[in-house]
């Protein structure tokens, strides 16, 4: 390559009505020479202040490029330039330009977020050339992988629209996958050379026309502060001093006399006003200051908010805007239910690409485009004007519902304003109003965004609480009622959580109370299972108290049951317990670990290698934690994949390769991740302190055998292969950054769980998983070199280098399908003797056994009595069946002491993976007029016995997903 070439760019930067930035990137410095003229005038300008600044080393240029730039002074308003560059006589590239015009009857921008593999870029080239807008706002996620990837930005934004970037100036605020110092360099350091700015051009605010804008940097919050909560952690004293000077900063600045002048407020950032932070900091600011329109991303797929405060409604509109990456055009408008469960003000859910945003004194229309095949299709239209907003309501109907103050509302709400208004009513409860802005029963109530003329009939529920009488007005309807006194309690926020996974036979249960009266009261509240009261509470209150009840209640068998308090709908748990065979994999590397095979894959043998194939969601392997997987500085993964497909538009993405942690992102929860994107792309990282640390690199050869490795050294940063070829490259982190080790969980081969980790289940609410053959796992204790993934890839039968780091090696040639369980001696009732040679016989009558023994697979139980707990007396072997057995024992004699040993065995190979599991033993027993039954069924009673071979405890709850809650990113 040539040394004097420009690279990327050059492109356009922190454009005003008499200045812009023009920026480009080349491998070399040289002595640049840059022209240029008003297209009115033929005589060149020579800018005699080009510079240049040396970025970070990258994978592809060891010394570092280097970015130049040249700041453009005293231009005309309102006209066209042509600029050109060159060394010495040779011109290397040139493009033009127009500043903004000083008082313009309308502006005109396109915006964007999200960008990152950018494949719509041919549709969004052709779409700049029709519209000419005066410029581009992108509000983050130019990378696919990080902001530490150089060639994250050439690839997915330089070499996509270089002939845009050249003549269409942007405004740029970072996306969380823009975190790192190549943003930094391409963009804000740029532009903090001429915007106002506190923090290098992160956080920035511009004014054009009678419009102001402010950039603003949500990353603080929106990604760091995200990543400790999310891991269980605080951030750290930087980080939330930062938030703090980037809050104070943007509430100054929409308080300066420039801000306050103009006739429009926009702020851009990247996360959206359904981002749990954003949402605590932004929001506030925002409608404290009259913002009108707030435009985000992060969601991948579009949304429109107002405000939930009535007082606000629609004078501020929240946007988050769908991915540039792909063409999508669809939207869904709030009607009877919410669109997003927690957030009743969200009114539109959709997809869409960019928006034109159009902008004069009187009105900002902001109407939303997807990409079709062909064509451009509106999404959705937002007008916003300065005209008062005002509504219409008639036909109001005011109906009582019982005796305890419920009464409905209906009405017909028209919005006489040409504004988008939000809905809202004034309803007086003995003469004190109430502003009701939420519509629709309580469950599904939601806010009512009117079009400009749009009439809508309404219906609203509401309560009023003390006794006595009531006169309920809405306008000039008049309904009297009388109240009275309400049930003693009323309770709501029922939880049930089965505790302790590992154990799983413990429930505990919660829900919050409310004495309605104005008395103390004291009294019962029962907790019932499968409609019997197990437990009551006793509890006292005071008049009007709200109090928190919890239970706990122990199983003695398992299986599915139905829980409710009190008067509430119930719920379904599963208490788990029984056993089954896990096939065990081998570990070749000598340090005695092991790894188990979920599901139920096929396990395919050839004279070259055995494969795992993992087809249903259910298969995967998990390879238990061990304190030798704590890593100090560095470490290495490596999965031999044959990858059959990519995820389904239906399914989750982050399709797993390997990952040990929490969750494969959202947050600083994993140690290692390895996974495949919807499009096929790779994804690795790690994570830090509160950092997520993740890159992007290379691609899923489906249907071929590859070799993919990822390994991390703090100082030399992460290098990803497939097969022997890097196909990515991170830089390393200070020597002071802690790893996340995650020592608690496991690594995984094809199943993750993913998105943010939810407080009340300690677990994010989806899985993900990964349909592919696999032959080979290896987890290294150290990193592994590009010549020593390149031995490995063409030895992988040989331990290779840094054998004595190798601390699993997969081995699907030796799996263990066959294991023993022995119960614990049991008396059938508590035995207390009145002297040492007391004895007490029991008959055992009859053994029931529950079992699910596939075809291939089988169970075999012995049954043992004894008079002292040690000896044997007598015994009975049994081969059970699939399904409920009842054995007869009677022909064992009278004993005081009982156990069974289970002798399970599975199959494994190439019709799949048969799996027997005993979900129960119980045994009848008699002694004179007494019987007891005596049960193994949960997990805590089967755990006192003896466990060998490969017979354990199915995983609880991995294939669940929590529908009551609610995930920003996944729904």
């Amino acid at each position: 390559m040539s040394m004097n070439k420009i690279i990327n760019g050059p492109y356009l930067l922190a454009p005003t009505t008499s200045q812009i930035t023009i920026a480009w990137e080349m491998i070399q410095p040289h002595d640049l020479k840059l022209t240029y003229n008003n297209n009115t005038t033929a005589n060149d300008v020579i800018c005699g202040d080009i510079s240049y600044k040396r970025e970070p080393a990258c994978r592809e240029y060891e010394n570092g490029c280097y970015l130049y730039t040249c700041v453009l002074n005293n231009l005309q308003a309102g006209s066209c330039y042509t600029y050109r560059i060159y060394d010495n006589e040779q011109l290397l590239s040139q493009g033009e330009f127009r500043t903004f015009q000083e008082k313009p009857a309308k502006i005109r921008l396109i915006t964007v977020s999200d960008s990152h593999l950018f494949h719509t870029e041919k549709q969004f080239s052709a779409m700049i050339d029709k519209t000419s807008p005066d410029l581009i706002l992108h509000s983050g996620d130019i990378s696919f992988g990080t902001g530490y990837q150089r060639e994250q930005y050439e690839q997915n934004w330089f070499q996509k629209i270089p002939e845009v970037l050249k003549k269409v100036p942007v405004y740029y605020v970072p996306g969380n996958h823009d975190d790192g110092n190549f943003y930094e360099t391409f963009f804000a350091t740029p532009q903090a050379e001429t915007v106002n700015t506190f923090d290098n051009g992160y956080t920035y605010s511009f004014d054009y026309g009678n419009t102001h804008f402010v950039m603003v940097n949500s990353n603080p919050w929106g990604l760091f502060e995200m990543n400790a909560v999310n891991s269980g952690l605080n951030a750290d004293n930087k980080t939330k001093k930062y938030i703090s000077d980037i809050l104070k900063w943007v509430e100054a600045d929409l308080n300066t006399p420039k801000a306050k002048k103009a006739k429009w407020r926009i702020m851009v950032l990247h996360h959206p006003y359904t981002d749990e932070f954003n949402n605590k900091y932004i929001v506030p600011i925002a409608e404290r200051n009259k913002v009108n329109l707030v435009i985000g991303g992060h969601l991948h797929y579009y949304t429109k908010t107002v405000s939930i405060n009535p007082d606000v409604g629609a004078e501020t509109i929240y946007i988050s805007q769908g991915s540039l990456q792909d063409g999508e055009a669809d939207i869904s408008k709030i009607e009877e239910r919410r669109l997003f469960g927690d957030f009743p003000e969200v009114m539109a859910i959709g997809h869409n690409n960019y928006g034109l945003l159009e902008i004069d004194d009187n009105e900002l229309c902001y109407n939303l485009y997807g990409f079709t095949e062909n064509s451009s299709e509106l999404v959705d239209t937002i007008k916003i004007n300065h005209n008062s907003s005002k509504l219409k309501i008639e036909d109001i109907e005011i109906t009582r519902l019982d005796n305890i103050g419920n009464v409905e509302i209906s009405a017909q709400i028209q919005n006489l304003s040409s504004n988008l208004t939000a809905a809202k009513l004034s309803l007086f409860d003995n003469k004190k109003e109430h502003i009701i802005n939420l519509f629709g029963n309580k469950k599904n109530s939601h806010v009512i965004l009117l079009e400009a003329n749009e009439q809508r009939k309404v219906h609203l529920f509401y309560q009023a609480i003390e006794p006595g009488r009531h006169e309920i007005r809405v306008e000039d309807v008049v309904q009297d009622i009388l109240v009275f006194e309400p049930n003693q309690l009323s309770f709501e926020h029922m939880k049930l959580f089965v505790s302790d996974e590992d154990k799983g036979d413990c429930l505990n249960a919660s829900i919050e109370a409310t004495n309605n009266l104005d008395r103390e009261i004291f009294t019962s509240v029962p907790l019932y299972i499968n409609q019997h009261i197990a437990e009551s509470k006793n509890v006292f209150f005071r008049a009007h108290e709200k109090k928190s009840l919890y239970f706990n209640y122990k199983f003695e068998q398992s299986g599915s049951y139905q829980i409710s308090i009190a008067d509430q709908l119930p719920k379904q748990i599963q208490i788990e317990g029984g056993i089954r065979i896990i096939p065990r994999i081998h570990d070749k590397s000598g340090n005695g670990h092991y790894a188990l095979l979920h599901g139920t894959p096929k396990v395919i043998s050839s004279p070259n290698k055995v494969e795992v194939s993992l087809e249903a969601y259910g298969d995967y392997i998990e390879i238990p934690p061990s304190k030798d997987f704590i890593v100090k500085n560095a470490f290495c993964g490596m999965v031999w994949a044959k990858i059959e497909r990519l995820a389904h538009k239906s399914e989750m993405g982050h399709n797993p390769l390997m990952v040990k942690g929490k969750s494969v992102g959202w947050g600083a929860t994993y140690l290692m991740r390895m996974v495949v994107e919807r499009a096929g792309g790779l994804k690795w990282g790690t994570c830090h302190d509160i950092t997520e640390y993740s890159w992007q690199g290379g691609q899923a050869d489906i249907g071929n055998w590859t070799h993919y490795t990822m390994s991390f050294d703090k100082k030399l940063g992460g290098n990803s292969y497939c097969n022997d070829k890097c196909v990515a490259h991170i830089a390393g982190i200070d020597d002071n950054c802690q790893l996340r080790q995650w020592e608690n969980e496991p690594i995984f081969v094809g199943y993750s769980y993913i998105g943010h980790i939810i407080p009340e289940i300690n677990r994010p609410k989806y899985f993900t998983h990964l349909p592919a053959k696999i032959s080979q796992v290896r987890f290294y204790t150290d990193n592994i070199t590009s010549v020593e993934n390149a031995f490995i890839d063409n030895h992988p039968e040989q331990p290779g280098p840094k054998d004595k780091d190798l601390a699993v090696w997969l081995d699907f040639r030796d799996i263990l399908t066959i294991g023993t369980h022995v119960t614990q001696w049991r008396h059938p009732a508590i035995y207390n003797p009145e002297f040492k040679t007391a004895k007490k016989y029991w008959q055992f009558r009859q053994l029931k056994i529950r079992a699910v023994i596939p075809m291939r697979a089988t169970i075999k139980t012995t049954v043992e009595v004894s008079d002292d707990g040690s000896t044997v007396k007598s015994a009975k072997k049994i081969t059970v069946k699939d399904g409920t057995n009842y054995i007869d024992l009677s022909c064992l004699p009278k004993a005081q002491y009982i156990r069974l040993t289970t002798e399970m065995t599975a199959d494994v190979g190439s019709d799949g993976t048969f799996v027997p599991e005993l979900k129960e033993y119980q045994i009848s027993a008699f002694n004179g007029l007494n019987f007891t039954d005596i049960n193994w069924s949960t997990r805590s009673e089967w755990e006192k016995g003896i466990f060998t071979g490969a017979v354990g405890f199915a995983p609880v709850g991995r294939l669940r997903e929590y529908p009551e809650y609610t995930d920003i990113i996944h729904g």
